[in-house]
């Protein structure tokens, strides 16, 4: 830690320990888990970090604290599991000791590992979890029934216990008697008997879809799930869905009948992580194209530049990449060589500035994705690549 020679400093700063540790499936597999390696060797690294640039770690000792905290906090493998007994599949933890603070978040996932020692608590990687995930959805739809759940980043939660769809149902007046029951069951001919089944099937997606357009005017999701053990009941509701609630539609989920929350937790995550795969095609597409027309650089450096000038509409980031820096306080500027606004306080010589660029783009309103597949890590040359809100030439 670098702290600037400035006679507006009174008193040495105080430092906050930010950590995002992946907790998936494969993080927990092996024996040490990997997970715990991990946050042995983010602190380990920082360790050598201030032993390697000889900083002064005389007003570090509240981190130093922090550190034996986290790894304590992870040797434990009940403090990774979910109060409601539904997947972690990573945690934020920041921790400020000589306040006695420390604060857990479980998440779904997080955008990568990494380890942040700053005068502020790195929470906008909670923010952009919970904003690229979004509120989700989840419809359950039996020939009676309708099972509403909503799941978002941290928990899931049932919108109400199973809805009988004849209470959300338009009454036509007619057809209120079901088929089976019928008294004129032996005289129907198939035909028509088939044609009765339809009109049940067509009068349960419309009393779905109705009922899920006010869900959305009520409280509006972002991404939109459906099931059914009928194969052709999630069509049917498509087709019905209010324009506004269909532009939400994600993916059609296999969930058993009755189901239940870790199913569900399991099941959104799971299509999502398939989902996933898919968009980072489409943003393979997009960054070579806004390549292209100039619209778009590779490299951490113009990433930096644009960043501060807000204009990165889009972050791509390798999860492997770090590179060393500087951030200025209270400016907030950050740089590679520890050049700073006139007025700063305090400099904060990090590990990797990358943490700084992610927490810049989000706090001006953009998005950021994370590498995952070869394609596209190449793409950004194993380092960051940013696709711009307006074009400007980029000297570095």
């Amino acid at each position: 830690m670098d702290y600037a020679n400035r006679s507006a400093v009174k008193s040495p700063p105080m430092f906050y320990t930010s950590i995002y540790i992946s907790l998936q499936p494969d993080d927990r597999a092996d024996r040490p888990p990997r997970y715990l390696i991990r946050v042995k060797n983010l602190i380990k690294r920082y360790r050598e970090f201030l032993k390697e640039k000889g900083l002064d770690p005389r007003h570090l000792e509240s981190v130093f604290e922090d550190f034996k905290k986290i790894e304590e906090f992870f040797e434990d493998p009940k403090n990774l599991e979910s109060d409601e007994g539904i997947p972690v599949g990573g945690i934020a933890i920041f921790s400020k000791s000589d306040e006695g603070y420390f604060e857990v978040v479980k998440l779904a996932y997080v955008l990568r590992n990494e380890l942040v020692v700053d005068i502020h608590p790195y929470k906008l990687g909670v923010y952009a979890v919970e904003s690229d995930f979004g509120k989700n959805l989840v419809a359950n739809v039996s020939k009676k029934e309708i099972d509403v759940y909503t799941v978002d980043a941290r928990s899931i939660h049932h919108v109400v216990d199973k809805i009988d769809i004849e209470e959300v149902a338009e009454k036509p007046g007619v057809f209120k008697t079901s088929v089976a029951n019928m008294s004129v069951f032996r005289t129907l001919r198939a035909k028509n008997l088939e044609a009765l089944k339809s009109e049940e099937s067509n009068r349960i997606a419309k009393a779905v879809a109705d009922y899920l357009f006010q869900l959305y005017k009520k409280e509006p999701y972002d991404n939109l799930f459906l099931s059914s053990p009928n194969e052709k009941m999630v069509s049917l509701i498509l087709e019905k869905l209010h324009t506004y609630v269909k532009r939400t539609f994600r993916a059609e989920l296999h969930l058993s009948w009755p189901t239940n929350k870790n199913e569900v937790y399991r099941a959104v995550i799971d299509k999502t992580r398939e989902l996933d795969v898919e968009d980072e095609r489409e943003l393979l597409k997009r960054f070579n194209e806004a390549l292209g027309l100039e619209m778009a650089v590779r490299g951490l450096k113009p990433a930096v530049l644009l960043a501060i000038m807000g204009n990165v509409d889009t972050l791509i980031i390798d999860p492997d990449f770090s590179r060393e820096g500087f951030i200025c306080h209270p400016s907030g500027y950050f740089s590679f060589e520890g050049e700073c606004p006139t007025d700063t306080d305090v400099v904060v010589h990090t590990p990797d500035i990358t943490d700084k660029l992610v927490e810049e783009v989000l706090r001006m309103g953009g998005r950021v994705e994370v590498a995952n597949t070869d394609d596209l890590r190449n793409a950004i040359g194993r380092s960051v690549g940013a696709i711009m809100r307006w074009k400007m030439e980029v000297k570095v």
